[in-house]
């Protein structure tokens, strides 16, 4: 086994909180400065390749604006006249963008794909591994997801806008632990471990969840004899219905279209459409030949309902916010080569981007939030008629299904396009170097993630010269106030962990928590029986673009010198040893009555335990330590 070299893991940093009759002032490093946009939309149409936009596009309006032909045999290609007539296809920007997978082909090839009318077909990305570039900006195999080839987990750009202080979100017309949404979500080997996925998800820094897959529901809206807990645990379906995870659990169309007409506004919220896996695509009723919509759709709200209600709740934080919104049946109706349906979801993303549109124009502005329309792959090789071993146009007539042909069941490795207009739009086509000698000017969905890191940065540097925190609750009326302060020993530039020692299946680091002191001279008559409470909290620490998440992170809380009637925390155990890490608030000491009076000082020793595969690198991360009143 390869030698660990030691790592400098973990730094001391302070977060400020609002209580009544407290206040908490932090001396330490200010926050990040984002020169970025200040809000991000992505919304993706899952297998939405160029002819796909173009078949709903011809159904709705009777216009195309991407058709060509092209003759492999004598490389001729011609580019037929075009209509925009979606909005986003007026967007300044429009690019083509590659999205192979690290285990799939090498790369996109210009000449082979236009030259061979089946190179495209095999070998291509699935959505885990595509969701997995767009969201960390790193290429992994088909089926892990958030993690690199080696199994390393990598940020994502959602787990960084929650850094530095934004809202985020995603949104799909699927089950919300499917591969692309989960990209946003979640750090798995497999797309298809749905519960591990939807607990990470639901114990993750995102704010609102979107999507299908209710246990209760079968993909007609009608309720189950017997629940099926395909896309989450019954245990985390229990939690959400009693209230025991920081999500509001959102269930009703009627709650739906609250929270999109701004009459509730939940701080986080799990919305879970009342479908099993998607909101109207599995739906029954599809027969060939029948027009887009003429099958009555599931009564549950649609995607734009959805995104809008989305929008209202994350642009709550005045910092800005991060959401993914994904068409995620798309892809399946390629699969399935489904015309009729195809265009009904297709539609369906392209009113959810018109929500976005009138979001930003109404309640934002282009000058501070970016929007980004792009697909992860193509799915079906949708294409003309009499295509092979020609491409020829897809054709039609509005209100008609148009005259096409699918060529597969299963993804492809076509270009597909993306569009983008606001902050920091020009920056992305930058990215466009590639050149393909039909779709012109593309970029790969690594680059996606790239410009998005590039704007909002990786990671914040530890402090350099530690953070001392004060905390003041003044009598009423009194002329000297008892007070209440808690202060952290000066520690260096970070808190040092050990060398990383192999135990077993793990390599484990420890070291020591400096010292916090908690002194206290308020009066009985201020706290009664009261007293004080420390907690601690770890966050996620990274090395560029990887990521040890907080739940790695342990400790067994003590104090430096015994005080009777103060009671320090129960030790927390690693995700390893089964369980939840600093990765939530724990206890590191309280006191309560006479106990609470004088000064406290408390530490704990900390550990760090990683699987022994985990990539080396000098991680760094952060501490944050917190003091409350009790009453």
């Amino acid at each position: 086994m390869t030698k660990r070299t030691p790592r400098r893991l973990l730094s001391l940093a302070g977060a400020g909180i609002t209580m009544v009759g407290l206040t908490l002032a932090v001396a330490g490093p200010a926050a990040a400065q984002v020169d970025g946009p200040k809000n991000i939309i992505l919304l993706i149409g899952d297998g939405m390749g160029y002819n796909h936009v173009d078949a709903a596009s011809l159904y709705e309006h009777g216009t195309s604006n991407h058709q060509v032909v092209v003759d492999p045999a004598t490389g001729s290609v011609e580019h037929l006249p075009g209509t925009a007539s979606q909005v986003f296809e007026s967007f300044p920007v429009q690019v083509a963008m590659s999205t192979h997978s690290a285990n799939g082909r090498a790369e996109y090839d210009p000449v082979a794909a236009w030259s061979d009318f089946d190179w495209v077909a095999s070998g291509a990305t699935d959505s885990a591994a595509a969701g997995t570039a767009l969201a960390t900006g790193v290429k992994t195999n088909n089926g892990a997801l958030g993690i690199d080839p080696d199994g390393t987990a990598v940020k994502n750009v959602a787990e960084r806008a929650a850094e530095i202080g934004k809202a985020t979100g995603v949104v799909t017309s699927v089950q919300f632990s499917h591969a692309t949404p989960a990209s946003w979500g979640a750090h798995n080997g497999s797309r298809n471990a749905l519960h591990e996925i939807s607990d990470e998800m639901l114990a993750g820094p995102l704010d609102v969840i979107v999507g299908a897959g209710h246990p209760l529901y079968d993909d007609d809206h009608q309720l189950l004899d017997t629940p099926r807990y395909d896309y989450l645990s019954e245990r985390s379906w229990n939690r959400l219905q009693d209230g025991q995870t920081a999500f509001e659990l959102i269930e009703d169309k009627a709650d739906f279209e609250a929270v999109a007409s701004g009459e509730r506004l939940p701080e986080k919220y799990l919305g879970l459409t009342q479908v099993a896996s998607t909101l109207q695509q599995a739906r029954s009723g599809d027969v060939d030949g029948v027009l887009p919509f003429e099958v009555p759709a599931n009564d549950v709200p649609d995607l734009p309902t959805l995104t809008q209600g989305a929008l209202n709740v994350l642009s709550q934080n005045e910092d800005g916010l991060f959401l993914m919104v994904e068409g995620g049946a798309i892809d399946w109706t390629g699969h399935a080569n489904e015309t009729t349906r195809n265009i009904e979801e297709t539609v369906d993303f392209n009113r959810a981007v018109e929500t976005v549109v009138d979001w930003v124009e109404t309640e934002s502005s282009w000058d501070e939030t970016l929007v980004i329309v792009t697909a992860d792959h193509e799915t079906g090789y949708l294409d003309g008629s009499r295509s092979n071993p020609n491409w020829t146009p897809i054709t039609g007539a509005k209100g008609q299904l148009p005259d096409q042909k699918w060529f597969s069941g299963d993804h492809t490795n076509q270009l597909v396009p993306l569009f983008a207009k606001g902050a920091g739009a020009d920056d992305l086509a930058a990215w466009a170097t590639g050149v393909d000698p039909v779709r012109g000017a593309y970029l790969d969905n690594v680059d996606v993630a790239a410009m998005m890191f590039d704007a909002w940065g990786y990671a914040d540097g530890p402090d350099e010269d530690g953070i001392p925190m004060r905390a003041t609750v003044p009598g009423e009326d009194s002329q000297e106030p008892g007070r209440l302060t808690l202060s952290v020993a000066d520690y260096g530039d970070a808190i040092q962990l050990g060398e990383a020692r192999n135990a077993g299946d793990r390599l484990r680091s420890t070291g020591t928590l400096p010292t916090v002191s908690v002194t206290d001279s308020r009066s009985t008559d201020q706290v009664g029986d009261g007293g004080w409470t420390v907690t601690g909290r770890s966050a996620a620490l990274t090395a560029g673009p990887q990521v040890i998440r907080a739940g790695h992170v342990g400790w067994t809380p003590g104090l430096v010198s015994d005080k009777p009637g103060v009671t320090v925390g129960s030790p927390v155990s690693t995700v390893l040893d089964g369980g939840p890490g600093l990765a939530e608030s724990a206890t590191l000491a309280s006191a309560v009555a006479d106990a609470r009076f004088g000064t406290t000082e408390i530490s704990a020793d900390l550990a760090l335990e990683v699987a022994v595969d985990t990539r080396p690198g000098d991680y760094e991360g952060s501490l944050t330590v917190s003091l409350f009143p009790v009453d």
